[in-house]
C-alpha cells in the first residue's frame, strides 16, 4: 500500500489519545461504609470480566476508527500490475459525440478500454447522449487519478479548457498524450442585463480557442421582461437575469487635517460615477452612523471604527506596494499614505476604489463558466516522471472508498456497544 499524502500519516501519534483517557479514567474505587452485608449478593466475577473486556473493545475500535479517519487523509492507494501494451483511451464528455469523436473512438480495437474524462473514469457508451453534460473537468486533478489505470500509456481526447486548470502542475509515471479539440466557431452567450435610464443594456460573451471578448448593447426591440429577468426573442430563445443598478452610497468620515484626501476621494468616485454611468451619492460625516452604505472611509489619525460594513481606513505604512491594500479582517482595507496628485494617479486610486466595490462579482463568474478558450498541447502536459525500475511502473488503485466503508462499519458498531454498556 502507497500513500498519495503521507505526511497525514503523522496524525497516527492521535492514537495516543483515547488510550490515555482509558488509562485515566481508570481510578480507584472509592469505600463505602454501610452497616451490614447480608442483603447484598455475592458479585458475579464473569459479569465484571464482561465489563473490563468490553472496555478494552471499546479502546480497540476507537483507535481503529481514528487510524481509518488518518488513511483516508492520506490517500491509501493499492499498487496493481500495469499492462505496458495495452493504451487507453479518455474523452471529455462534452464532446463525446461529435462525429470526428465518434469515427475515430469506432475504429479502435474491441480489446481498448474507452473512458470519460471524470470523476470514477465511467466507460463510454456509443448509444448514449453526452452533450447535456455540463460538468467541467478538472484536468491535473484527474491525472493524478490516472494512476490506477492499468495502461501505461493513455491517450485523452479533451476541449483543454483554460477554466480547467485549478492546480499545480502534477507529477506522474503515465505516458499522456492529450488530443486538443479545436472550436471551430466563437461562441456567443447572453450574460446579464441592466436596467438603465438610456434602455435595457445586455452584457454578451464571445469566445474562442484564443480571446473571450466582453459586448455591451443597448436594446431597442426583441426582448421581453418578466419580473427579474429578460428574456430574448430569438430562434432559441434564452432567459438571463435584470439588475437594476442601485444609486452607490458612500459614507465619508473626514478629519480637520484630512480635507486634501477627502477631496481627492470624492474626485475619483465622480470619475468612477462617469465611467460606470451609474449615480454615486458622497454623504460627508462627523461621526459614524447606523445607516448602511455600500463603502465606509475614515481619514483622520485617530482611533479606526470597528462598525458592520465595508470600510477604508487611514493607516500609514511605508512598506506597502500599494495605495490601498487589505487589513486583516473581511471588508477592511488600509489607505496606506497621504494622498497627493501624484500618488492618486500613478496608483490608480479610482480602479482601486472600484475594486473594493466589488461590483461585478456576479459578472465574473458568469464570465468564467462562458470561457472557451484553449490551452497548448505542451501547456497542458505534466511532468513525467520515469520509474526507478521498469517493474514499477504505477498502476495505483484508490481504495480510500473500501476504507471508507469500513469506517463506517466500526463507527456503527462502536455506537451499538456504547449505548448498550453506557460507556
Amino acid at each position: 500500500m502507497v500513500f498519495a499524502n503521507p505526511s497525514y500519516l503523522w496524525a497516527l501519534l492521535g492514537l495516543l489519545v483515547p488510550l490515555a483517557i482509558h488509562l485515566w479514567s481508570k481510578k480507584e474505587a472509592k469505600t463505602i461504609k454501610i452497616g451490614s452485608i447480608q442483603l447484598l449478593d455475592e458479585s458475579n466475577s464473569r459479569q465484571s470480566s464482561s465489563i473490563q473486556l468490553n472496555e478494552w473493545l471499546l479502546l480497540l475500535l476507537r483507535m481503529l476508527i481514528i487510524a481509518l479517519i488518518v488513511l483516508l487523509m492520506a490517500g491509501p492507494q493499492w499498487r496493481t500490475k500495469g499492462n505496458q501494451k495495452q493504451i487507453t483511451y479518455i474523452v471529455e464528455a462534452s464532446i463525446a459525440n461529435e462525429a470526428s469523436i465518434s469515427s475515430v473512438l469506432d475504429s479502435l480495437q474491441e480489446d481498448s478500454p474507452v473512458f470519460l474524462l471524470k470523476n470514477g473514469f465511467p466507460e463510454w457508451e456509443v448509444d448514449v447522449d453526452y452533450q447535456s453534460d455540463k460538468e467541467q473537468p478538472n484536468y491535473w486533478q484527474l491525472v493524478q487519478k490516472m494512476d490506477s489505470l492499468r495502461s501505461d500509456s493513455i491517450v485523452v481526447f479533451t476541449k483543454a479548457l483554460v477554466k480547467g486548470i485549478k492546480s499545480m502542475r502534477p507529477n506522474t509515471q503515465k505516458k499522456i498524450h492529450w488530443v486538443v479539440m479545436e472550436l471551430e466557431e466563437t461562441q456567443d452567450r447572453p450574460l446579464l442585463a441592466f436596467n438603465r435610464e438610456s434602455g435595457v443594456e445586455l452584457i454578451t460573451a464571445s469566445s474562442s480557442g484564443r480571446t473571450t471578448k466582453i459586448n455591451k448593447e443597448v436594446l431597442d426591440e426583441g426582448f421581453n421582461i418578466s419580473n427579474d429577468s429578460l428574456r430574448l426573442l430569438s430562434e432559441e430563445p434564452q432567459t438571463v437575469p435584470l439588475k437594476t443598478l442601485d444609486t452607490l452610497q458612500i459614507n465619508l468620515y473626514v478629519a480637520e487635517d484630512f480635507k486634501r484626501e477627502g477631496t481627492y476621494i470624492e474626485a475619483s468616485f465622480r470619475a468612477l460615477s462617469e465611467f460606470l454611468k451609474r449615480e454615486i451619492v458622497i454623504h460627508r460625516e462627523e461621526k459614524p452612523t447606523d445607516s448602511q452604505a455600500d463603502l465606509n472611509i475614515w481619514l483622520s489619525n485617530g482611533t479606526s471604527n470597528d462598525s458592520e460594513g465595508k470600510w477604508v481606513v487611514y493607516q500609514d505604512n511605508q512598506l506597502a506596494k500599494q495605495l490601498i491594500e487589505s487589513g486583516p479582517r473581511k471588508n477592511l482595507f488600509y489607505l496606506t499614505s497621504r494622498l497627493n496628485p501624484q500618488n492618486t494617479v500613478d496608483q490608480h486610486l479610482p480602479e482601486q476604489l472600484l475594486h473594493i466595490l466589488a461590483l461585478d462579482n456576479n459578472l465574473k463568474t458568469l464570465v468564467a463558466n462562458a470561457d472557451a478558450r484553449q490551452l497548448d498541447e505542451t501547456e497542458l502536459k505534466p511532468n513525467y516522471v520515469e520509474p526507478k525500475r521498469k517493474r514499477e511502473r504505477a498502476t495505483l488503485l484508490d481504495i480510500s472508498l473500501w476504507v471508507f466503508c469500513i469506517l463506517a462499519g466500526l463507527m456503527i458498531v462502536e455506537r451499538l456497544i456504547s449505548n448498550y454498556k453506557k460507556q
